[in-house]
């Protein structure tokens, strides 16, 4: 079975990443809060604004079954949706998206890998728009979909890091949606770190930096000079599909090297 991950376009999530593009998880596995320990990803889009999570397409992370599709509680989860999807590495597995909203499955529907099931929603007003995310390696989701255990040994026996869950299964490209482009991995060796740009040009709106030694992934075949520099586009991570300058465009200086520092 292939599996994607649940957010992102499809060719954020053809790259293979986890988490697509922009995406961003909020409060990490087994992370602290008011409602006790995290089960799971809470997964937010706020680039290039706020926000931008907000009413975007979800999507089922494998092939499975519909075992819950509708609204579970207004003052706790919202809406939810729980996907069966059978064994896997000898275990069950059942993924949840939770707070979603406009619903476009129903209980007892098959879906396969990709297919979109809802929406990011608020939860019914109850928190900012997200979604929550999990994976269980027990049947536990299927008799109880809004099952949030309040001690540590019940999370682990049920739940997994749906991070470094999706990361180990998921192949880059298995969606075959898109032809992947060449890219090699570099490492930043500029002491004082590079800017990452939206656009090849020093005029563009910077969207972060990238620190000395940072490895990061550049495609081979987005190369542009601009502005006296060589500039690489981004694949996978926060970056997705940004752009930072690889050097000086006269070979005269270079930003990064395909060696960590100090290699």
């Amino acid at each position: 079975m292939s599996f994607t991950a649940p957010i992102g376009t499809a060719e954020e999530r053809a790259t293979g990443m986890i988490w697509p593009g922009h995406w961003e998880d909020a409060t990490g596995f087994l992370s602290s809060n008011n409602q006790g320990l995290h089960t799971g990803a809470d997964l937010n889009l706020n680039h290039p604004h706020f926000d931008l999570n907000a009413h975007s397409q979800v999507v089922a992370i494998g092939d499975g079954t519909v075992t819950f599709a509708k609204l579970f509680s207004t003052t706790e989860w919202g809406k939810l949706v729980v996907i069966d999807h059978g064994m896997v590495d000898g275990r069950p597995l059942f993924s949840r998206y939770g707070h979603v909203e406009d619903i476009i499955v129903t209980k007892g529907q098959t879906v396969r890998t990709g297919e979109p099931i809802a929406a990011v929603g608020n939860g019914e007003e109850l928190f900012p728009y997200h979604l929550h995310f999990d994976i269980s390696l027990t049947e536990m989701l299927r008799t109880r979909p809004g099952h949030w255990p309040r001690t540590g040994s019940q999370l682990l026996t049920n739940y997994v890091n749906p991070q470094d869950w999706l990361q180990a299964h998921v192949t880059p490209g298995e969606t075959g949606r898109i032809p992947l482009t060449p890219a090699q991995v570099y490492f930043v060796i500029a002491s004082i770190g590079l800017r990452v740009r939206q656009d090849h040009s020093t005029s563009a709106l910077q969207v972060g930096t990238l620190v000395f030694g940072t490895k990061v992934l550049l495609e081979d075949t987005q190369t542009v000079n601009q502005d006296s520099y060589t500039w690489g586009r981004i694949r996978g991570g926060h970056f997705h599909g940004d752009w930072m300058a690889m050097g000086k465009a006269d070979l005269s200086e270079m930003f990064v090297s395909r060696h960590p520092p100090g290699r």
